[in-house]
């Protein structure tokens, strides 16, 4: 008889330690589900380099639209293409929004230390939110940071310290191999074929590419510009000198065309469209053009800034008073309306990556 307790008790030991075996694998399993992300496929661009040129503050996804709401505290939020259907997704205030796959990435721009349940939060940086979740967000560095894009399975973004001041970092969109790219200031908004090209600060604001494989820079065109922006065989930018007029320049013929005459002080490019600012003492206004610089269409007058474009709506706000907010067809009637996002009271979900208070 003890024999056979002796056997069950054997039996029920080893049922134990095979099922905590079990619970050991299926844990690891989605602690590994949970870090690593399925890769992007290649051409993958997280947000269109014109938005991220204005701040990235709306960021299409196909049908969704996510943007930083300004009438709360620029949290993010999704909506519809319509701007119906609007959803407090984070309760984090986010700038240059992208979105790969099934996350979004962008610059928590908030530096004030939060209470966050009871703990010291000192949540500015860089951050992945996984679309849907309650909770899974990833803090990628803690960094006063600028521009950040994603391209394929990279993040790259503008990263300050005070050794250094602003360089260019990038990390793996799983948050591994992250380090400085190069020590200089790069806007790394404008994306061909993965390799990003920017205006180089330390020569003249020449045109540089930076290959992604080997990370070396070399000079691609002997044009000074600011902002380039990529679309469809060409680099749009503003060009340094002769009163900054918009340009282009044709990747397969090599060649330079002007098209506008107006001074520009910022611009935006999506499919046969260009919206840009023109800068005029007596009239500075919105303006809406063809890509080619044909059919100039006033939008409003005024000064304005940081326009975001969508397929639908392109918006815009007014100059340093980001909740006086706009939008406009892209494509139709240039005619301009408020836009007023709702504030959603509810919770929004809140960032694990945080420490607790020393």
């Amino acid at each position: 008889m003890a024999k056979k307790k002796n056997k069950g008790r054997i039996v029920i030991t080893i049922i134990f330690f095979v099922l905590l075996i079990c619970l050991i694998i299926l844990l690891v399993y989605l602690a590994d589900r949970k870090k690593n992300v399925t890769d992007n496929p290649k051409g993958t661009i997280g947000n269109t380099g014109g938005n991220l040129n204005n701040e990235g503050l709306f960021c299409q996804d196909g049908n969704t639209v996510y943007f930083s709401n300004p009438n709360d505290n620029f949290n993010l939020y999704s909506m519809d293409l319509d701007g119906g259907n609007q959803k407090k997704v984070l309760n984090m205030p986010a700038k240059y929004i992208n979105v790969a796959g099934n996350y979004i990435y962008y610059n928590q721009v908030d530096t004030d230390t939060k209470l966050v349940y009871g703990f010291a939060a000192e949540t500015h940086g860089i951050y992945r939110y996984r679309k849907g979740s309650r909770n899974e967000t990833k803090g990628f560095d803690r960094t006063v940071a600028g521009q950040v894009i994603v391209v394929d399975n990279y993040v790259y973004y503008q990263h300050y310290d005070d050794k250094d001041g602003m360089t260019l970092y990038r990390c793996t969109i799983n948050g591994t191999d992250k380090g400085q790219v190069l020590k200089k200031i790069v806007n790394p908004c404008c994306v061909i074929d993965g390799n990003i090209f920017y205006p180089d600060q330390d020569n003249a604001f020449l045109l540089n590419m930076l290959d992604s494989e080997t990370l070396t820079d070399s000079l691609f065109l002997n044009e000074r510009m600011y902002n380039p922006v990529y679309s469809d065989g060409y680099i749009y930018y503003i060009a340094i000198g002769d009163d900054y007029p918009l340009c282009r320049f044709s990747i397969n013929s090599r060649s330079v065309e002007k098209l506008t005459e107006d001074r520009v002080d910022t611009f935006n490019v999506l499919g046969n469209v260009i919206f840009y600012q023109r800068n005029d003492k007596d009239s500075p206004a919105l303006m809406r053009m063809s890509v080619n610089g044909s059919s100039p269409t006033l939008v409003a007058m005024g000064n304005y800034q940081n326009i975001n474009m969508t397929d639908t709506y392109t918006y815009f706000h007014a100059y340093k008073d980001p909740s006086n907010l706009f939008r406009v067809s892209t494509t139709g009637s240039p005619r301009p309306e408020a836009f007023v996002p709702e504030v959603i009271e509810k919770q929004g979900r809140q960032p694990s990556f945080f420490k607790k208070k020393e």
